[in-house]
């Protein structure tokens, strides 16, 4: 039976399909990035979201059928002609055809808005690997390790260990969803380098963070209603940012844990490990239903893996960046 791929606009589906939507989208989604999605929360972000600002498609096995397949379709902001693909399918229904018609729909649309290559995370290994490199276009960008920091008594005692021994010269803040007027232009210098990072550029573009940025930046990343937490070092001669940590909490019980920087001149002196520790306190004590934090990191940027293990982050899984071309086969 052929499955059936219809246009899903959060504005007018029933609650019964964004409803379905949003808990098969939540449950792909958890598995490829570690963090746990509340789809109701999902559900009032999508009806907030203005139209054109991304596509969704819903597949089912039949047109009376519930929802059993998703996919959303994105550009990524630091390139237009580059789209960014979520697809999922429910596991009771995979190996159905859902998700081949899912990508169909999604290439059709990608092809027609000149978008010259999608790209997509999957796990290594079935069903996602095996799925992705069904294309002959296909080819991997980044291998990347997903973690997670369990906030056991364990982890915290010696995230403790590690933000309590000083480093003379700087000190230690934390600051919630917007940054100090004070701090924000610094603030911004730093986020400057996280494409230092191996591989950052193939997943955002260049860009310079000025003050105006890093406010458009802040309101973004609250676009679904998380609270967004930043550990930043300051150069107390200075009083000025010079290494940071972001992280987004919602009402799951795994935090995100993204971009962590640290300006040339001031690296080599633990401040990493130091901004990072600070940060996993901050989070247990601020919002205690956090269990976890989920963080996604490049295989090559071994530096970062290693304050990780420092920290007690452990390896939960690999997965692939990957990119499909369009232009052949057009």
């Amino acid at each position: 039976m052929r499955s059936l791929v219809e246009v899903l606009d959060p504005a007018t589906a029933t609650l019964a399909d964004l409803a379905a939507w949003t808990a098969v989208y939540a449950d792909g989604q958890g598995e490829v990035s570690g963090s746990v999605l509340e789809p109701e929360d999902l559900a009032r972000q999508l009806r907030r979201t203005p139209g054109g600002e991304a596509w969704r498609w819903s597949a089912r096995s039949a047109p009376e059928g519930p929802v059993q397949g998703v996919a959303e379709l994105r550009r990524q902001p630091h390139d237009a002609k580059l789209g960014f693909l979520r697809l999922f399918v429910a596991k009771p229904a995979r190996r159905r055809g859902l998700g081949r018609a899912l990508r169909e729909a999604v290439v059709a649309e990608a092809r027609s808005r000149e978008v010259v290559g999608l790209q997509s995370t999957v796990l290594v290994g079935p069903p996602g690997e095996p799925f992705a490199h069904s294309s002959p276009y296909l080819r991997t960008l980044l291998r990347l390790e997903l973690q997670k920091q369990y906030l056991d008594e364990e982890t915290l005692q010696r995230c403790w260990s590690i933000a309590s021994r000083p480093r003379p010269g700087y000190r230690l803040t934390h600051w919630l969803d917007t940054a100090p007027e004070s701090l924000a232009a610094s603030f911004g210098r730093v986020m400057d380098h996280v494409l230092d990072a191996p591989g950052a550029a193939l997943q955002a573009g260049a860009r310079r963070w000025g003050v105006a940025q890093v406010r458009e930046w802040e309101r973004r990343m609250a676009d679904d209603g998380s609270r967004l937490v930043v550990g930043a070092a300051l150069d107390r001669t200075s009083d000025e940012v010079v290494a940071a940590t972001v992280s987004t909490v919602m009402r799951g019980r795994v935090a995100d844990q993204h971009d962590t920087a640290v300006l040339p001149a001031h690296r080599r002196r633990g401040l990493a490990s130091r901004v990072k520790a600070t940060q996993a306190l901050r989070v247990h004590d601020l919002f205690p239903h956090v269990e976890a934090m989920a963080v996604t990191i490049n295989q090559q940027n071994a530096p970062m893996l290693a304050v990780n293990r420092s920290l007690g982050y452990q390896r939960i899984n690999e997965r692939l960046l990957v990119e499909e071309s369009l232009i052949h086969g057009a």
